[in-house]
């Protein structure tokens, strides 16, 4: 009898710290300011929420001559591998800061080291609880908004520089282990099959920092894309209706309109699915929105997206835009996706962009979405003798174009300048430039992307075609 009530004791005991322990972890992770329905839910979209804000770009530099660049993490997990340190300098008490000027910080990828960059001026608030932060030090204040991470990787004391623009903030943390990122940095050199990039400030003499290559290690994969929703599937379709809706289709009315796109009304709701693939749908606010808070907004959207159509692999979110609609105010989301790596950028006239999402703190109000699947065809790249040209090379053949945009965009006469000083200038205004696949948005399916060179100045942006130079897509 007493072995029984030991038993059942020892049996209490465990049940009351696994409740006690659970209660904990829920306590910990951030989510005080959440309203989700379910558990199952919020550690999903707590998940994606991590993950959306991610850098798009990493710079790798070996030494003073020896760098890199790489557009996703898949295989290196650098990003991955640095989240740890994150969460220690932006929690903890035990840092150093101090300013740096532009002059000495553009000397530091001189050095062993990583730089990641960002596509959108993040708030750093809103970085530190994406890393499950709930109370970030002082580096919030000191650097509200940043743009890029740098971590310094030699054999000196170990930092981090949090940059906006020309501003930069260099923070030492007595405990920070950078161990693990310089063995896979140091394994990434050693391989030495990657493309090799240069400073245009070191190699052209011009007053610009950016990043370009002379000559690539490789071709990029040819890639044929389809639509992710088949408008002819009529039963995924109307799975897809009951998921927004949460009811059975029974219960939604159902229009076909004579171009074959498809509505699906539920009560205000409307769902549309486009002949051409676009997903949108409209939900009309419960209320009036007077104040807009980007961290509950973010999980929102979070929350949304991993409880509607599978988050499409690889996805970021590259923009965020203040909105207001009648008496709310909220933000437009936007995100982007990779196809093996690669960042894809929109051909199409009609589609703005992949996925946008418009929340108003707890309530999404307008979502968009155009996503175009890998097919994954194993079709032979292009022959060695057509090989890939380098960022060096899209800007030599391209030189006139940019010339062209420049003037016009600081009407500028040409009759009135040394064509050797403006050309300088041109350079200089050069403010990023990146490889790229092309959708065209012509076809259902079997659409090949176009491999591309993406350069953008202040006030356009141009797609050069990879392989022929061709300028093949321009925005203002």
């Amino acid at each position: 009898m007493t072995k029984e009530r030991l038993k059942t004791f020892l049996l209490l005991s465990l049940v009351c710290i696994s409740v006690f322990l659970t209660k904990r972890l829920w306590i910990e992770i951030p989510y005080d300011i959440l309203s989700f329905s379910k558990k199952e839910e919020a550690v999903s979209a707590n998940y994606l929420f991590t993950d959306m804000i991610k850098p798009h770009k990493y710079l790798l530099n070996f030494d003073e001559k020896n760098h890199t660049i790489f557009y996703n993490d898949d295989n290196n997990n650098l990003w991955t591998s640095t989240r740890s340190s994150l969460v220690d300098i932006l929690s903890s008490n035990n840092i150093k800061t101090n300013n740096l000027s532009n002059e000495e910080f553009s000397t530091y990828n001189e050095e062993k080291s990583i730089v990641f960059y960002f596509p959108e001026k993040y708030s750093t608030y809103i970085l530190a609880r994406s890393l499950g932060v709930s109370k970030p030090n002082y580096i919030i204040e000191k650097m509200p908004k940043i743009d890029e991470i740098y971590f310094y990787l030699g054999r000196k004391e170990a930092f981090v520089v949090f940059s906006e623009g020309d501003k930069h903030l260099k923070v030492y943390n007595l405990d920070m282990d950078t161990e693990i990122i310089k063995n896979q940095v140091r394994e990434i050199e050693e391989r030495k099959d990657y493309t090799y990039y240069y400073s245009m400030k070191d190699t052209l003499g011009v007053d610009n920092n950016i990043y370009i290559t002379y000559k690539m290690a490789q071709n990029l994969p040819k890639v044929y894309v389809k639509n992710e929703l088949d408008i002819y599937d009529i039963d995924e379709i109307r799975n897809i209706a009951e998921k927004f809706f949460d009811k059975d289709i029974d219960y939604i009315r159902e229009i076909i309109e004579n171009n074959g796109s498809i509505l699906y009304v539920y009560n205000q709701r409307v769902l549309k699915i486009n002949q051409n693939g676009l997903l949108e749908y409209f939900n009309p606010l419960e209320a009036p929105v007077k104040e807009r808070n980007l961290y509950i907004s973010l999980n929102t959207a979070a929350e949304f997206l991993s409880s509607h159509i599978e988050v499409p692999k690889d996805m970021y979110l590259a923009k965020i835009e203040e909105i207001d609609s009648e008496e709310s105010e909220g933000y437009r989301l936007t995100f982007r996706y990779r196809i093996r790596g690669i960042p894809v950028i929109l051909g199409s006239d009609t589609v703005e962009d992949f996925i946008q999402v418009d929340v108003f703190n707890k309530y999404v109000r307008n979502y968009k979405r155009f996503i175009r699947k890998d097919m994954k065809i194993n079709i032979q790249n292009k022959s060695d003798d057509n090989r890939m040209l380098s960022a060096f090379d899209i800007i030599n053949i391209n030189y006139d174009i940019l010339e062209k945009g420049y003037v016009e965009d600081k009407n500028i006469d040409l009759e009135d300048i040394d064509r050797e000083t403006i050309k300088d200038d041109i350079l200089s205004s050069i403010q990023n430039i990146n490889i790229a696949y092309l959708d065209p948005c012509l076809k259902e399916k079997e659409e090949e992307l176009i491999g591309v060179w993406v350069l953008q100045t202040q006030d356009r942006l141009y797609a050069f075609d990879a392989y022929s130079g061709e300028l093949v897509l321009e925005r203002k």
